[in-house]
């Protein structure tokens, strides 16, 4: 623009228009940090970066998810309701993390009444610990994520059962299309189903209803996998949000049942994981929240590292994004 080069451009707005400089020389940029201590010497052997801690985001719901930026790992914990980052640190260790949040914000900690994460064990440990007041909340998305792909990994081992039997690939039907008549093997089946049976039934269009209706027939564990997935599902919907939480308990403890009777060694290790999580998975019915806010802003972010093309200068990137999202 204007005859200048980008990097010109760039060098004005690092150096003189962003305020980057300033705020560094007066100490109010980069000097929030997680110190690493040798515990036998005392002696601090690292230091990681607290781009962002502001008191005044932290609300009575709060979100806890990690992202990638650059080659580092970040978590974030942002307002469920404004939708701001409250606290960006370089760690998913719950001790530093725990150890930077009652350093900044220690006022604040109390007054978080609602808290949605992933199931790792760091982050349900550091929401435990770090918010006494707190309901822990498991993301329904990630609980559905691990659901669904035991699903897929029913579909992907019938496949290669078909792979490894040359009598099966032989089979042949022969679907409904308009535009185009063709002989379709299982196999070919089994791999063009993947869509559609993480769908709803009613979602589906003629010819994926006549394909899922074949290979039910004739494949029934994929079929009884696939009523499981849609039972698990079913008993997520929104309208139970407030309802009695005593019957979402059975109804779940009903769903574990079915997917120990069916042997589905995929399904028997989703009830293990819904059995060791299912008080914080039960939350969800309290108010329907889940981290939809953290993966929006993992979004932004990603969209922020694309326009960017990437990260030259990270302190500098941190900068910035601080000042869009927090």
């Amino acid at each position: 623009m204007y005859g200048i080069r980008p990097k010109t451009m760039h060098y004005w707005y690092k150096e003189y228009l962003s305020g980057y400089r300033q705020q560094v020389a007066e100490g109010k940029w980069g000097e929030k940090k997680i110190h690493v201590v040798d515990k036998g010497t005392g002696e601090v052997v690292n230091e990681k970066a607290v781009p962002i801690a502001k008191s005044e985001n932290m609300g009575s719901h709060m979100t806890v998810d990690e992202k990638q930026i650059g080659k580092k790992m970040y978590t974030i914990m942002t307002n469920l309701k404004t939708g701001k980052i409250a606290f960006l640190a370089q760690s998913q260790k719950s001790e530093e993390l725990q150890e930077a949040a009652r350093n900044y914000f220690p006022e604040k900690l109390d007054e978080v009444r609602s808290v949605s994460c992933d199931m790792g064990a760091s982050y349900i440990k550091l929401c435990r610990e770090l918010f006494p007041k707190a309901k822990i909340v498991i993301d329904k998305f990630h609980v559905v994520m691990h659901l669904m792909e035991a699903l897929q990994q029913v579909r992907r081992k019938i496949k290669t059962q078909c792979i490894n039997h040359p009598d099966i690939q032989v089979n042949q039907v022969s679907l409904e299309d308009p535009e185009e008549q063709k002989q379709w093997t299982d196999i070919e089946l089994l791999e063009r189903c993947r869509y559609a049976i993480c769908r709803k039934e009613g979602e589906w269009d003629e010819e994926e209803r006549e394909m899922m209706s074949y290979l039910f027939r004739h494949y029934p564990l994929l079929q009884q996998a696939y009523a499981l997935t849609q039972k698990l599902r079913g008993w997520y919907d929104k309208k139970y949000i407030g309802a009695d939480m005593d019957l979402r308990e059975r109804d779940l403890y009903d769903w574990c049942d079915d997917a120990l009777q069916s042997r589905i060694p995929t399904f028997k290790a989703v009830r293990k994981m819904v059995e060791k999580h299912h008080d914080n998975i039960i939350n969800y019915f309290n108010e329907g929240q889940t981290n939809a806010k953290a993966e929006n802003m993992n979004g932004k972010i990603q969209r922020f590292l694309a326009n960017n093309f990437g990260i030259r200068d990270r302190d500098f990137f941190l900068f910035r994004l601080a000042g869009y999202f927090s």
